[in-house]
């Protein structure tokens, strides 16, 4: 690296990293300036910048750039390296001007110069020279090697500098280069030709130098793909190219594969003038003396020693299997056993394999207390179809994709292509969850007290003996939909009646009330409404409050079935058909609810006002809300909001029916949260609502329609004649 210490930090603390706000002191500057380091700034166009790049294009040799790029190889001058590029970028250029050329979020579309478009601009041209000192950080700003500004001064600072030869060294560098590319597998990408070039320290270069290197090569053309070309012969328009990935991108090197190879035709163009033979192919072969050979580090597990091969904390039958909608296990399969240690979670995972092909993955987890009692169990099996290269590297599942190690991780990042198992073995209340991920269908196994009960294998088996004899004659047929069902997209409305399957036998049922996200576009919503601060895609729904034997009722025998309190539910559940949409009906007064949420509120102007900010409570309810100060409230309903803040606010991830036909005793025997305890629109806690309410000064019986009329909001009737016109 042709600079000194000193000047190198200014130049990565001012012009490498990304902007912090301050700036080189003006002395600083010109000292910088006088000794040829940095740049003066100076005013130009648009339209000046690319007349300069064309007139040094026509000036500078390639011979003379291709020198220098050689030369920069063993000496490690930056200076010289990205001028070959630049030239080639510069004689591809075609001519425009700012007057008559589209822009693209204020650069030109054609160069992407986003400099002097509509007038003179001053430029300080070391935002863009400072790569050709120092080659980017992880956490730093990207050379951007195809933009005008930085084509213009890369060209400009070369002419300034001697001419020189390149030594044996530098070839012997570039032919090793190629020849580690001839080795790359035909998926392999940019990554892995870098980390191999590393790993064989064919020069002394980090990964980001090597890969801004290998950019200046795939702008030349050397390292191109079939489709995406470099510059030598072919301008690409700024707009045409979609940096789609994270890290250091190269046009078109981050489209090049090993089955692209190198672009003999380009090699011999540019250095064919002065090199001879000395770049011929034959000699492109990685240098002898290399070790080709990568350290195998051995390593055994903690987590090994909880495990025993062949022994798993649930064992399957193929029957089962069937059962489950899993595929059998064959015995013909090889598989590979990785084990892996998080805090207090000892992890095992088996890959079987059909060929090269992962078709089957076990994954198994326990964790182990202080005392080195086992907890929790949990054993997941999923059928998948994952093509590795023999075994050691997970291909892509795309051609954009790159090949990645072959670890847990990596495999289980994907998801299942087929159907998947979750068994959750612990003390107090064991699960099994079933299905498909890929199609969003659940098996609905149900029977959540006997499963709960389940803590080994053989309590498992006996189990699925009660499950298997208790299959109705159609369970296959189900089992069918689950495995090969398409995945949908369901369009659903305000009155849609949805169906949740709880078990074999039982269904419990909804309606959809609204979406929160079409309701936030409403006038009639309040702008500091919770409906606005919500995640996922949520929906307002009710459930009715029995248990069904029909798979298939009706909203007219739906119609005056009590419905429990509304939930805001994420929408996945409905949109891809988990619970499918049996039936539609005309919303009526009487079906609309909408949650009541009590919040302490802090205002605050500045963080050193926190311990003097206000504070204050805000009732919502639907559309209408009010705000009162804290010292305002009674100490009766202080104490009683002391016990929560908040009441049945959030979001639910998935729509449930467990609830349906449960008193709130049983459901808090069940599952004993606070958000339900403090549901206040729930049957069982009207006395709590009568209190609250009246501690706020409202009669105790109050209705939605009466807090709406109070407080602004909209009544039921209202709100069902805006959404039937808004949102049908």
């Amino acid at each position: 690296m042709i600079v000194d210490k000193h000047t190198a930090s200014l130049l990565r603390k001012y012009y490498l990293a990304y902007p912090t706000g301050d700036r080189l002191s003006a002395s600083d500057f010109e000292k910088e300036i006088s000794a040829g380091t940095l740049v003066p700034p100076s005013e130009i166009t648009h339209d000046e910048t690319v007349s300069e790049i064309k007139r040094l294009s026509e000036r500078i040799s390639l011979a003379a750039t291709a020198k220098s790029f050689l030369y920069s190889l063993s000496s490690g001058d930056r200076r010289r390296r990205s001028a070959l590029s630049s030239l080639v970028w510069a004689k591809s250029l075609p001519g425009h001007s700012s007057a008559t050329t589209k822009r693209n979020e204020g650069s030109c579309a054609v160069c992407g110069c986003s400099h002097g478009l509509d007038h003179s601009e001053i430029v300080d041209w070391n935002e863009y020279g400072v790569f050709r000192y120092l080659p980017p950080t992880q956490y730093g700003r990207e050379p951007n090697l195809t933009c005008a500004e930085y084509v213009l001064n890369d060209l400009r600072e070369f002419e300034k500098l001697p001419e020189v030869e390149p030594r044996d060294e530098d070839y012997r560098i570039l032919n090793d280069i190629f020849g580690v590319a001839k080795l790359m597998k035909p998926h392999n990408r940019d990554s892995a030709l870098i980390s191999e070039i590393r790993r064989r320290k064919l020069l002394d270069a980090t990964g980001n130098e090597i890969c801004c290197l290998l950019g200046v090569l795939g702008i030349c053309g050397v390292l191109e793909s079939s489709e995406d070309k470099g510059f030598l012969h072919r301008f690409t328009n700024c707009d045409e190219i979609v940096n789609y990935r994270d890290g250091l991108n190269f046009y078109p090197l981050y489209a090049w594969r090993g089955k692209d190879g190198i672009n003999r035709d380009a090699v011999d163009e540019i250095f064919g003038d002065f090199c001879g033979d000395k770049l011929d192919p034959d000699k492109t072969v990685p240098s002898a003396h290399y070790d080709d050979k990568v350290p195998v580090r051995k390593s055994v597990s903690r987590a090994s020693d909880y495990f025993t091969e062949g022994v798993h904390c649930v064992s399957l039958t193929n029957e089962e299997r069937r059962y489950l909608a899993l595929n059998d296990l064959r015995p013909e399969w090889d598989s590979k056993t990785f084990f892996s240690v998080t805090y207090k979670w000892k992890k095992r995972t088996v890959l079987f394999f059909d060929g090269d092909n992962i078709v089957k993955v076990f994954y198994e987890e326990y964790v182990v207390e202080d005392d080195g009692s086992i907890s929790q169990r949990r054993y997941r099996e999923y059928d998948t179809c994952l093509a590795t290269d023999d075994r050691k590297l997970l291909l892509p599942l795309t051609p954009r994709g790159r090949a990645k190690p072959l670890t847990p991780s990596n495999v289980m990042a994907t998801p299942p292509f087929g159907c998947e198992l979750d068994v959750l073995l612990q003390n107090t209340n064991s699960s099994i969850w079933a299905g498909n991920p890929r199609n969003g269908q659940v098996i609905a196994i149900g029977e959540k007290e006997r499963v709960g009960k389940i803590q080994s294998d053989a309590d498992f088996h006996k189990f699925m003996r009660h499950y298997v004899s208790t299959c109705p004659n159609d369970y296959f047929e189900r089992i069918a939909e689950v495995r090969g069902m398409e995945r949908q997209t369901v369009r659903f409305r305000a009155g849609d009646i949805f169906r949740c399957q709880l078990d074999r036998e039982h269904y419990a049922y909804g309606v959809i009330l609204g979406k929160t996200r079409a309701l936030e576009k409403w006038a009639e919503l309040p702008e500091e409404h919770s409906f606005r601060n919500l995640m996922t895609q949520p929906i307002i729904v009710r459930m009715y409050d029995f248990v069904a034997t029909s798979a298939e009722m009706t909203a007219e025998q739906l119609s005056g079935a009590p419905l429990r309190a509304p939930m805001i539910c994420s929408d996945a559940d409905v949109l891809w058909g988990t619970h499918k949409i049996v039936d539609h009906k005309e919303l009526e007064p009487d079906d609309i609810l909408f949650p009541l949420n009590l919040s302490l509120r802090r205002t605050k102007n500045s963080p050193s006002e926190r311990k003097s900010a206000s504070i204050s409570l805000r009732v919502e309810w639907g559309f209408a809300s009010f705000e009162t100060p804290w010292e305002k409230i009674s100490d009766a309903l202080r104490e009683l909001l002391a016990r929560g803040a908040y009441y049945n606010a959030g979001v639910f991830l998935r729509i449930s029916g467990d609830d349906c036909g449960k008193t709130l005793e049983e459901i808090l025997r069940d599952s004993p949260r606070a958000s339900i305890q403090n549901n206040l629109l729930l049957p069982e806690n009207r006395d709590r609502f009568k209190l609250v309410m009246s501690r706020l000064g409202l009669p105790k019986d109050c209705s939605y329609d009466d807090f709406a009329k109070k407080f602004g909001g909209i009544t039921r009737q209202k709100y069902i004649e805006l959404i039937k016109e808004r949102c049908e």
